[in-house]
């Protein structure tokens, strides 16, 4: 039986299969260098680029990759050497005399397919192995390493991906920008591995009330992102009732009860959208939550920023001290005024 076309479609499987996850790996990372869909935010909230540890992962295990794939075409190069030395002695009458001489070629053969098939399985194991390692690495690479959520790339990604589906089927969805209210203030107060417990704790209360949301990541800093595949307002329901949550709930870290309160602005895709106008409408209802006195959840209706909810009574929690104010939230008038003036910067500043 001749068993060279076997031996070569396996052999091109393998290097297919191995070409193809490099490939993979390499297109995503030249992929990330391109130009953003949408203008890059203020230069504190722009992520860093991939450290050199991280870039150094990839390109060692691509390097293995080839290193591995060398090594296996010099077996395949080895044995179908070895195999057709032992035709030629098979087809050499001079060579093969007696049953003696046919049972040690037969030997031969036997022993250089059995090495091969050591070598396949061997190569087998380390392609998975080294498979998962590059997917580890990409993995790592789209996480926040403090949070465990979706970091800034993975979210560009996720966006392109949510708008590409709304150009496509009008797939509704909503964007939610949330900022955590004095962190500098409990950095300052408490300690940064305090602040750190803050931020941990804040991503897991947003998983608790978003769990079937599209993406949940850390934004930059102590900002977070939430894609959700509803309206504003569905999505402006479940962030009050995270704010809400955080007002009733202190973080204890470091020995301290830290009260934390959340501002967040929220949005919808729009006909005619872009990536860059949602985004800048939902930091628009930000901006007005903080203005306003935050803790706070507004939405912008894609003309005017409205609030949604309203602050815990008594006064709006001091989150670096655990002190209330002791001013009571505005009337009812100086409130509506004090927004229209908001909405009126904001209108000017959009223009």
């Amino acid at each position: 039986m001749n068993t060279t076309p076997v031996l070569y479609l396996m052999l091109g499987l393998l290097f297919g299969t191995t070409f193809l996850s490099v490939g993979i790996a390499l297109g995503y990372w030249v992929s990330k260098k391109g130009q953003p869909a949408y203008p890059p935010p203020a230069p504190s909230l722009v992520p860093a680029a991939p450290s050199l540890d991280e870039t150094q992962q990839i390109v060692n295990a691509i390097r293995n990759f080839a290193t591995w794939t060398t090594d296996l075409a010099g077996d395949f190069s080895r044995y179908q050497s070895t195999l057709s030395s032992l035709t030629r002695r098979a087809a050499d009458g001079t060579s093969i005399r007696t049953k003696e001489d046919v049972q040690v070629l037969l030997e031969q053969i036997v022993a250089a397919n059995r090495q091969l098939q050591e070598r396949l399985d061997s190569a087998e194991q380390k392609l998975e192995d080294q498979t998962k390692q590059l997917a580890g690495y990409l993995s790592e690479a789209r996480t926040d390493g403090l949070t465990g959520l979706a970091n800034r790339r993975a979210f560009d990604q996720k966006i392109e991906e949510c708008f590409g589906n709304w150009s496509k089927s009008k797939s509704l969805f909503s964007l939610a920008l949330i900022d955590i209210d004095h962190f500098k203030k409990i950095n300052d107060s408490y300690g940064h591995p305090a602040g750190d417990a803050v931020l941990r704790e804040v991503a897991s209360r947003l998983r608790d009330f978003t769990a079937e949301t599209i993406q949940i990541a850390r934004y930059g800093g102590e900002e977070f992102a939430v894609l959700l595949e509803c309206d504003a307002i569905a999505a402006a329901q479940l962030m009050e009732k995270v704010r809400l949550t955080m007002c009733d709930r202190a973080v204890k870290a470091e020995g301290h009860e830290i009260p934390v309160t959340l501002s967040c602005g929220v949005s919808q895709i729009a006909a005619e959208d872009r990536i860059g106008k949602l985004v800048r409408r939902s930091d628009e209802a930000l901006y007005t939550a903080k203005m306003a006195g935050r803790n706070r959840v507004f939405v912008h209706n894609g003309n005017t920023c409205e609030v949604f909810g309203s602050p815990s009574p008594g006064g709006i929690i001091q989150a670096s001290t655990g002190v209330e104010s002791n001013s009571t939230a505005p009337s009812d008038a100086l409130e509506e005024k004090i927004l229209r003036q908001i909405d009126q910067i904001l209108a000017k500043h959009s223009r």
